[in-house]
């Protein structure tokens, strides 16, 4: 393998769960970080368990889904195939469930993901999973979630204006409450061209060519993440301690890391978090 991985790490918000909707894949063609979308739906995955097998989120099942087509994504495959082929993925997995999907967004088998191809040397991004090469951050962050974020932070503030405490809140988010019907409703903009739209993987029609392709010299440092970094830095340990950092001033999410979700009392973050660090040789 042309790659020498320093270090990697999948790190649930709910300390010990199994149920990590966050996924990492290593084999001698492609590193890829999955993030399968929160489930904003009721339906269990998948749809028919085999026996003993467990029900999942359709985040979850997502990214068991995607884990499992990477394994057989051809090496030579260019990064707007490779989205087309992850995508056909989940569109088989929804089997019987597409037109229960058709009519509702909330329910489908979403997923963001980010990863390096070894033949093109390239890093694919599709969805708001992030990146560093030799230092340099990029970010694919949403334009709704902005504003929904906003929108979140001004309803928890009149919260608190009204004598609600941050305490009651991290138990009862009444701010993320109040933006729900939007995230459900965000949904309709699923890679749509609008100012609003946003790519994600979700076994229905997609657009590849919106994959952001960045080439990678020889003898680069590279780190890979799921947004569950609000900081990312070039070693797990700094990012870790700045997410501690902004954790300890703003568990609710609502000032300085401003989300559409905060730190769930009992949980360790506010989102499961991804991180794999390498040096493409």
């Amino acid at each position: 393998m042309a790659v020498h991985i320093i270090e990697q790490s999948i790190i649930p918000k709910q300390a010990g769960s199994c149920l990590c909707e966050d996924g990492l894949f290593v084999n001698e063609n492609f590193i890829a970080v999955i993030d399968g979308v929160t489930s904003k739906g009721v339906l269990p995955w998948p749809e028919s368990p085999a026996p003993g097998g467990e029900s999942m989120t359709s985040g979850r099942y997502a990214k068991e889904v995607l884990l499992k087509a990477l394994s057989t994504l051809p090496p030579a495959i260019d990064g707007a195939g490779a989205m087309d082929y992850l995508n056909e993925a989940l569109a088989r997995a929804c089997g019987a469930r597409r037109s229960i999907l058709m009519e509702k967004p909330e329910e489908r088998l979403q997923a963001v993901i980010i990863l390096y191809s070894l033949h093109h040397r390239e890093v694919w991004a599709f969805g708001d999973c992030q990146c560093l090469i030799n230092g340099r951050h990029y970010h694919h962050g949403k334009a709704l979630d902005s504003l929904l974020s906003e929108v979140r932070s001004l309803y928890i503030q009149t919260e608190l204006l009204l004598g609600r405490s941050e305490a009651s809140l991290s138990g009862h988010d009444t701010g993320r409450e109040y933006i729900l019907p939007l995230l459900r409703r965000q949904l309709l903009f699923a890679n749509e061209e609008s100012v609003y739209g946003y790519d994600v993987l979700n076994g229905f029609p997609i657009q590849p060519e919106h994959v952001i392709i960045y080439p990678v010299p020889p003898r680069s440092r590279l780190v890979l993440a799921s947004d569950g970094y609000p900081v990312l830095k070039e070693t797990l340990a700094e990012s870790e301690a700045a997410l501690r950092d902004l954790i300890e001033k703003d568990p609710l999410c609502f000032r300085e890391n401003k989300g559409t979700k905060g730190l769930v009392k009992g949980n360790d973050s506010f989102d499961d978090r991804t991180y794999i660090c390498f040096d493409a040789l």
